[in-house]
This record gives structure tokens, sequence and C-alpha cells, in this order.
């Protein structure tokens, strides 16, 4: 896939520039051991969408309710990293001093916490966070904030869920990019809609993507 150099390149975040499934393993981890409730197998609860949170209430003698351990949760400052191609990818992107946005949907504190924690927060022009601007996707407001200081640009979307991520940028004319799901996405990838939801692209990682000069 051959992209000029010259477009905005915007990002989604969850299981498109690093696994949604680690942020997971890392919350309940934090928990488990914030509480001193005995180890478990994490992968075991995560294959299993176990309801962890009924069994660390049952644990903890229903001390803690669902409240206070979804805020112990989504507070927590997570062990995650890049995906390795993802992490190549943006570091070309900075080296050729190309725009950089992320449009994402989330709490605030969980999503600004991924991305401290990522290294990756001063990357971006626009940081475009649901819970911060009280919209979310496929709502267009999100993507024209991106597009609000320069509607003469063109835009690239790379994203994962095909339920929500692409109908809006399609619709404005952006190229869209979808990262195949690698087996381990939270929100399973839906082809089977109508065209206007579905990317104009699929890859399997960024290495895919040579960056021109040529329009």
């Amino acid at each position: 896939m051959i992209l000029p150099v010259n477009k905005v390149f915007v990002f989604d975040l969850d299981d498109t520039l690093y696994s949604e499934s680690d942020f997971e393993k890392s919350g309940i981890k934090f928990v488990y051991d914030y509480l001193r409730i005995d180890t478990v197998d994490l992968e075991s609860v995560l294959n299993s969408r176990t309801n962890w949170i009924e069994q660390t209430i049952f644990k903890s003698n229903n001390f803690f309710t669902k409240d206070s351990i979804l805020e112990l949760y989504r507070h927590h400052k997570p062990q995650i990293e890049l995906y390795n191609s993802a992490k190549m990818f943006l570091e070309k992107l900075i080296s050729l001093k190309i725009e950089m946005s992320l449009i994402t949907d989330g709490r605030s504190i969980t999503q600004r916490n991924k991305l401290i924690a990522l290294g990756i927060e001063s990357y971006f022009k626009n940081i475009i966070i649901s819970e911060e601007v009280r919209s979310e996707k496929p709502s267009e407001i999100n993507f024209q904030m991106v597009m609000s200081q320069n509607h003469k640009k063109e835009y690239v979307y790379i994203a994962d869920n095909t339920q929500k991520d692409f109908i809006t940028p399609n619709k404005l004319g952006w190229t869209t990019i979808c990262l195949l799901d690698n087996g381990k996405n939270i929100h399973k990838q839906n082809f089977e809609l109508s065209n206007e939801y579905l990317p104009q692209f699929t890859m399997n990682s960024f290495e895919e993507i040579i960056l021109t000069n040529e329009n």
C-alpha cells in the first residue's frame, strides 16, 4: 500500500496502535494486586470472558463494590506497549514531520493514561477523546474537530472497528485503512456490513504502508 506523505495521518488507539487485551490484563492484575487477592490465570480470565469483577467482589467478601473495582481498573497506570510495526511507523512519520492526530472513544483518564504509558501523547496535533468532547464515533463531530484547522488537507484514518470507525471518514472523503484482527481484538471485525461501513483498504501490519513523495 503506497501513501503520499502530504496527507494528515489520523489513528484510532485501542487494538490499532497496541493490544487492548494487554490493557485488560494490566488492569485486572493491578486490581488483584491492590486488593491482595490471590493471583489467578489472567489469560484464562480474558479468554473465557469470565466476569472477573463479580469474582473479585466475592473474594473480598463483598467488601468492595463494582463501582470501586471499576474505578481502580479505569484509573490504573497500564503496563502496555505499542505494536512493533506501529512504533516504527509513528517514528517514521515524526522523522518526516508529518502531521498526526488521534480519535478514540473512552474515558479521559483511561485513554490519557494509555497514551502516557505508550509514550506517544506528544505525537499528535489533536487528541479527540469521546468523554472530553462529549461525542462518540461515528459522530461526524469527532472527525470535523481534526479537520477544523485545515479543510484543504487530505486525511488517512487507520483503525480497527468496522462497526463505527470507517463510515464517517468514508463520507468525508478520507482514505480509510483497517488493521486486521490478529486474533486478540476486543471487538471482533465484521466485514459483512454494507460498503459504507467498510474500510477502503486492509492491512496486517503497519509494515505494509510505503510512504512516497509522489502524489
